[in-house]
């Protein structure tokens, strides 16, 4: 029963650790491309990531943005995922009813995550200044849970208002959570079973010998 126990322990151990995933920082840096003032079409930029595991999947996911200068209200940026899945990243920040030209920051220096506790949608900005800070993305990063990890991401930024400067993407990553496929997980959770079973037997097997030797030494 004592073995059990432990094995049991140890696999749900495994499980959750596995379940979690490992997080993979995927750096797209000294990128220094002009995003086009006042023209809709914009551009985009894509980029292979190949260093994670093959059939892991995106478990969480964070996404890092510089840029200098420009007029942060009339930008608009989305990210589609390697299985085709988009999310919207901006969306002309602070453009309301009230408020027709957004917010007037120039230039960003931001992570965007779900677990953020204000949008970059409603956070008021300097205006002038670099707006830098962690915030949750105008649509949820969540969206992309399940795509394959490894393969092409596509970033897409647009300066949609003539005037306001010219804006420049200095570079862009991505923090992604990859979670193994339902197989390979089940092979490592085994395999760590068995591994465990061996080591306490090993472990039973060198007290059962230690006693012996002190038996006939009595």
């Amino acid at each position: 029963m004592k073995t059990q126990t432990i094995i049991g322990l140890l696999t749900v151990l495994l499980a959750v650790g596995v379940a979690r995933g490992s997080l993979y920082t995927e750096t797209f840096s000294d990128v220094n491309t002009t995003i086009p003032n006042g023209n809709p079409v914009g551009v985009s930029f894509s980029q292979t990531v190949s260093d994670i595991p093959g059939g892991s999947t995106v478990g969480g996911l964070t996404v890092d943005l510089s840029v200098s200068g420009g007029y942060n209200g009339n930008l608009y940026a989305y990210l589609v995922a390697p299985n085709g899945t988009l999310v919207m990243l901006l969306n002309q920040p602070g453009v309301s009813s009230g408020n027709s030209f957004g917010y007037g920051g120039s230039g960003l220096n931001i992570t965007l995550s779900d677990t953020a506790s204000g949008s970059i949608q409603t956070t008021r900005e300097a205006p002038g200044s670099v707006f830098s800070g962690t915030f949750q993305a105008a649509g949820t990063l969540g969206a992309v849970s399940g795509s394959a990890a490894d393969g092409t991401w596509t970033l897409y930024f647009a300066d949609e208002v003539a005037g306001g400067g010219q804006a420049t993407l200095n570079g862009w990553s991505l923090g992604i959570t990859a979670v193994p496929e339902p197989a390979n997980m089940a092979m490592i959770i085994f395999g760590v079973g068995f591994i465990g079973i061996g080591i306490i037997r090993y472990y039973r097997n060198s007290r059962k010998t230690v006693l012996h030797s002190q038996q006939i030494g009595a």
